[in-house]
């Protein structure tokens, strides 16, 4: 798979960001980054929060430091179990060394999460500078409070392969390296009916313009895209953009349309941003 973050990071503020932009990913399982701080000379290790409230660890070792045996000295033994993953590529080495720890982010395991992962790759929001899989990874956090399903989930990873027209006849030629799965491409097709069916520079009368369809898997990957956009929104482009008022007003909408109310979308707000100090 595509890494789209720095792997060979050899300062901390690089190493710094890498962790950042894992607790991104590591949202959806539930674990938050608590603190992250400098192991000497090098590395950066961060601590984590899991839902039941036990602490693990992730070492990040700098590239200039690399095969010096610093994860293993630092974990024998081990404070806490190390959290990983797939893409860390650590899972190997942790059983050969005999080392604890936990995987998340098993999502991206997944064909349709490596299939984005791919399409976006390095890419970033023009205004904002922002990785565009970070939409992916926050909007999977929002499918989990839910109690979406996986399919929800996996067709949620793929809609922005299908969402715009050139998109949809680029991916329409690969179908089998993006999706195997008949019923998650039936919830991308189908969030893509409706999600174009009210954009932005659409006006409305009333909240029951805004067709839902008759699949609940749908409305909750509307609920997530949605509720991300809008957060975004709000930090990046509010009174700023050209359009701030509009769009305003258009998430708006789709927050009432889809029965969010002000109290919950501040509370998933909340639980979006990534926060961490310098010492554990």
């Amino acid at each position: 798979m595509l890494d789209r973050f720095p792997l060979n990071a050899d300062t901390y503020s690089e190493a710094h960001q890498y962790l950042i932009n894992r607790a991104i990913q590591l949202l959806a399982d539930g674990y938050k980054l608590t603190a992250i701080s400098p192991q000497d000379d090098w590395g950066v290790k961060a601590l984590w929060r899991d839902q039941q409230g036990q602490t693990l660890q992730s070492i990040y070792v700098l590239a200039s430091y690399r095969n010096r045996g610093h994860i293993t000295r630092h974990s024998q033994p081990a404070e806490f179990d190390f959290l990983t993953t797939p893409d860390c590529n650590l899972e190997t080495y942790f059983l050969m060394h005999k080392i604890p720890y936990r995987v998340g982010a098993e999502i991206q395991r997944h064909q349709e999460y490596q299939a984005i992962a791919k399409f976006y790759g390095y890419q970033r929001a023009k205004r904002s500078q922002v990785p565009l899989m970070n939409h992916i990874d926050e909007g999977l956090a929002v499918l989990n409070w839910i109690g979406a399903s996986e399919n929800a989930k996996l067709a949620y990873c793929l809609h922005p392969l299908f969402q715009e027209d050139d998109c949809l006849a680029a991916s329409f030629k690969r179908l089998s390296e993006i999706t195997t799965k008949p019923e998650v491409l039936a919830l991308a097709m189908e969030y893509r009916n409706i999600a174009n069916g009210y954009l932005s520079a659409r006006s409305i009368a009333s909240m029951e313009e805004i067709h839902l369809g008759p699949l609940s898997e749908v409305r909750e990957m509307l609920i997530a895209d949605k509720v991300q956009n809008y957060k975004d929104f709000l930090q990046y482009h509010h009174g700023t953009h050209s359009r701030s008022q509009e769009l305003d007003a258009y998430f708006q909408d789709w927050l009432a349309r889809l029965e969010i109310s002000q109290e919950t979308f501040q509370e998933w707000r909340r639980s979006l941003a990534i926060h961490s100090s310098q010492t554990p």
